[in-house]
């Protein structure tokens, strides 16, 4: 292991295994085995071993570092934003059950931002696929993505960006109420968004065209997404949609930095 010779430690651990199941380093040796599997990339194989220990072991004190890694495994098989987010989803769910369950614990604080950061990613996902709705002309479509968002992702830096790039869809199809309060949502929740200048321009403009906002204005938004109209919205018709390569786009934001995982310490047993 201290060699990184992951395949030669991994074949020596489980040759402990058979010759001595009952040894009082079996334990550690399953745990061994997983976490040289993770750290030579096998990470299938890795996850399975880490989930074999805790159906085993549900009782050893080393079982947040099995979440923790099983975690770091999930996101390591990430995709781009554009591709299937199921990896995310589960490095989610594993994150989240080190947090809540092992608050104590020394992988507690590098989940939170594992965490951050596997949730920018779904909410970055689910921002670029409304924005394809929007360039191929399913504006329900896009607003369903736009609800998910906001339900599921509203801590993120991607929401606020989703905000300011959906307050000019709507304004630019006409639909001025929506449009005034994803401004006032984004100036609201989000006062510290490089995109607040501009939305509490808009926001103006708005209400000076008698434009009423809810208050609040973010639930109100979110009720009417993927609906046909809104009520109270002008009835004009909607402006086309602007095609992809003239589209404005907001910058996206950066993932927080990798500060990677906490070294795998010495193993503790059971007293």
């Amino acid at each position: 292991m201290k060699a990184e010779t992951y395949d030669i430690a991994i074949k020596d651990y489980q040759k402990l295994l058979e010759e001595y199941p009952f040894s009082d380093y079996s334990e550690e040796s399953q745990l061994k085995i997983a976490q040289a599997q993770y750290l030579s990339k096998q990470y299938a194989e890795a996850i399975a071993s880490f989930q074999d220990f805790q159906r085993m072991h549900p009782t050893n004190p080393n079982i947040p570092l099995t979440e923790y890694y099983t975690a770091l495994a999930y996101m390591d098989q990430m995709g781009t934003k554009e591709r299937d987010q199921r990896a995310a989803e589960n490095a989610q769910t594993h994150l989240q059950t080190v947090i809540t369950r092992y608050p104590d614990s020394p992988y507690a604080a590098e989940a939170k931002l594992k965490l951050r950061e596997c949730r920018n990613v779904l909410a970055d996902h689910e921002f670029s696929i409304a924005k394809f709705y929007l360039v191929w002309t399913d504006p329900l479509g896009a607003e369903a993505r736009l609800r998910r968002l906001l339900e599921n992702y509203p801590d993120t830096d991607v929401a606020p960006a989703a905000l300011a790039h959906f307050g000019k869809y709507f304004r630019k199809r006409g639909d001025l109420t929506r449009s005034a309060l994803a401004y006032a949502s984004l100036v609201g929740q989000y006062p510290h968004s490089p995109d607040v200048p501009e939305a509490q321009s808009e926001l103006a403009e708005l209400t000076a065209k008698k434009i009423e906002v809810a208050d609040p204005p973010l639930p109100a938004l979110v009720e009417s997404l993927g609906r046909p109209s809104v009520a109270g919205a002008p009835q004009t018709a909607p402006s086309p949609v602007v095609p992809a390569q003239t589209a404005e786009t907001e910058p996206q934001p950066q993932a927080p930095q990798n500060t990677g995982p906490p070294p795998v310490g010495p193993y503790r047993t059971r007293r």
